[in-house]
């Protein structure tokens, strides 16, 4: 006989859509739970805005789920010695529905399984979302007290299967995250927590848990892939860290190697005069340098204190990045597999390479899409390498407006 499937609310939180063609059932108490959170100023607005995604969906498909609420479960977690808590009401619905419907109960919080699997005896089910099968460069963990208490006195454990480089984020039980940790092959180490500044910038305070794990794979490991939406911050991380890095003498310059790729869709103004300097400064990576760092004269500077060096990849091919040159590569989902594996072959030993783009939606032109794109190529292949890490950022941060862009 077939299970029925139980969501526990923390399911729904994540990604509702995963179960738009299966029917589920619920415990009243998560209703609660999503009111709740659609209008506390003490979540973060991306939890708000999962419960207000979850409530919309359940409102939208009434005969995809089932509503259960047993009175009596308040006398089961009394029997059971367990605390007057939402996931105790849960777990305990769940053990009511099951006595007349077997089910699978779902969930990706430590607590909930413990309580409905070894307390409860349910068949329980961890919760991986869709996105989880694409490598993120990081694991989501929702943690008790106690769970927590756990994890801090164990270091040394690896219980979440995490890849060598690849972040443990921390949440607590309002699915906010509390901390991350890399796993360095034998411990998880503490995030990197030193102030990043650079004299063209002003200090850079990530706005995220998943920035601050940009900076740190920066600094421990020797190349670095971001991805994320148009606004999420890859290219201004980028460019602050290794500004840091050279000014703190770590580095002598930057090589910012690109591929002067058009926007797909755009027409071309055709030749352009002048010299390659002021040829690269009028495609995208003149662009990107004058926007971040402030004016071209910034640019023009660093230029002539050899601080920056501007090199296309159709010139990269008997190149070399020596072991003071942070090799950049802005832009990276236009490029092909045999294009990027040129580029990264250049790099000596003791160099750093900093790789960010988005291979979801920012490619420009067809012979860089689909199994072909050579950033998306690097971050499945080079993940839990020890010199690589990799993080894809989940937030829009430059204004309301980016963020809209991404329902068109």
């Amino acid at each position: 006989m077939d299970k029925t499937l139980f969501l526990d609310t923390n399911v729904l939180l994540q990604e509702i859509n995963q179960f738009k063609d299966q029917h589920f059932v619920i415990a009243s108490t998560t209703l609660r739970e999503l009111e709740d959170i659609k209008t506390n100023r003490n979540k973060t607005e991306q939890v708000r805005s999962a419960a207000r995604c979850a409530t919309r969906f359940l409102s939208e498909n009434p005969d995809k789920y089932e509503v259960c609420h047993y009175p009596e479960a308040l006398n089961v977690i009394t029997e059971m010695g367990l605390g007057d808590s939402p996931d105790s009401l849960i777990c305990a619905n769940a053990f009511l529905y099951n006595k007349k419907q077997p089910v699978k109960f779902i969930t990706h919080d430590l607590s909930c399984r413990n309580i409905a699997g070894k307390i409860l005896g349910l068949d329980v089910e961890w919760f991986s979302p869709h996105r989880d099968t694409v490598y993120t460069g990081f694991k989501e963990i929702i943690m008790s007290d106690e769970e927590m208490a756990h994890f801090y006195e164990n270091m040394s454990e690896n219980d979440y299967d995490v890849l060598l480089n690849e972040y443990l984020i921390i949440k607590n039980k309002d699915y906010e995250p509390i901390d991350a940790y890399r796993w360095n092959g034998s411990f998880f180490d503490p995030m990197y927590k030193k102030s990043v500044k650079s004299i063209y910038f002003d200090k850079l305070k990530p706005k995220d848990i998943y920035q601050s794990c940009v900076i740190d794979s920066i600094m421990n490991n020797t190349i670095t892939a971001i991805s994320g939406k148009a606004g999420s911050g890859k290219t201004l991380i980028s460019l602050v860290t290794i500004m840091n890095l050279i000014e703190n003498g770590k580095y002598d310059r930057f090589v910012c190697l690109f591929n002067p790729v058009k926007a797909r869709g755009t027409a071309d103004l055709g030749f352009y005069a002048g010299d390659f300097l002021s040829k690269a400064m009028l495609n995208s990576v003149g662009n990107i340098l004058t926007t971040k760092f402030g004016d071209r004269y910034a640019i023009d500077l660093l230029l002539s204190q050899n601080k920056i060096k501007l090199v296309s990849m159709a010139d990269c091919r008997g190149m070399e990045i020596t072991d003071s040159e942070i090799l950049y590569i802005p832009e990276a989902e236009n490029t092909s597999i045999d294009l990027i594996k040129l580029c990264l072959s250049r790099v000596s030993s003791g160099a750093k390479v900093i790789i960010e783009g988005d291979p979801e939606s920012q490619v420009d032109s067809y012979l860089y899409e689909g199994h072909n794109n050579g950033l998306a190529r690097v971050i499945d292949a080079f993940k839990g390498q020890s010199e690589f890490g990799y993080i894809q950022l989940q937030n829009i941060w430059r204004s309301k407006i980016a963020e809209l862009c991404e329902l068109l």
